[in-house]
């Protein structure tokens, strides 16, 4: 099959300042579909070329317009205020969600071409009538899915489980003092709740406490 693959992020290192933790997953899981068989041309924006300058283009396939395809997969946009629901051309605008509409319009409605949605982030609204058009399928990445909706978790990749040390990647260094948790849009209240400003690098903590946090503090 030929598939038409939405993303709005990047398949390589990507850039720093962007929330797009798909990458930890998204080219497994593209290349896992390749080796299958399949034949895979990306509809969304080149951002690995546009934004990171990394030149993909002699191992994967980006294309406008609408190409022909035997099915969508749509990893799910939804609007975020400022950003992608601003008019083209826009300071800061991002045109992602402006592109899934046009080929939800072109492909999954008009064409009827079989859709699968990627809800990752589960923001799909319950009363979208996507969800009961015959040529869509609704995948969550949940153990328990909502109604209507089935399981696609985040893949790793067999060969890297099967190859994989415990004792030898506990061993390794670890030089940066912070580690990613998390994009924060939509989570405000809960970042101001848990979160904790970085410690100075000379703090320690006492058995008990959680790690990071200065002895005695709770």
């Amino acid at each position: 099959m030929r598939l038409g693959y939405s993303f709005w992020g990047f398949l390589g290192p990507g850039i720093t300042d962007t929330p797009d933790g798909g990458r930890s997953h998204r080219r497994t899981l593209i290349d896992g579909l390749a080796a299958a068989g399949h034949s895979i041309v990306f509809v969304q924006e080149n951002r690995d070329l546009t934004e990171a300058g990394h030149d993909l283009g002699g191992c994967y396939a980006w294309e406008a317009g609408l190409p022909g395809i035997d099915a969508l997969v749509l990893e799910w946009r939804w609007p975020v205020p400022g950003r992608n629901t601003t008019l083209c051309g826009t300071p800061g605008h991002t045109c992602d969600l402006h592109r899934q509409h046009e080929l939800l319009t072109g492909y999954t409605i008009g064409q009827q071409v079989p859709t699968i949605i990627w809800d990752k982030d589960l923001q799909l609204p319950t009363i979208s009538r996507l969800r009961s058009l015959p040529n869509v399928a609704v995948c969550e990445a949940a153990l328990q899915p909502g109604p209507g909706a089935v399981s696609l978790l985040f893949p790793v990749a067999d060969d890297d489980l099967d190859h994989a040390d415990p004792a030898a990647l506990a061993a390794k260094p670890r030089p940066l003092p912070l580690v990613y948790i998390g994009n924060q849009y939509d989570r405000d209240e809960a970042f101001s709740d848990f979160s904790h400003p970085p410690l100075p690098a000379t703090t320690t903590a006492s058995p008990g406490n959680g790690p990071g946090l200065p002895a005695g503090r709770t």
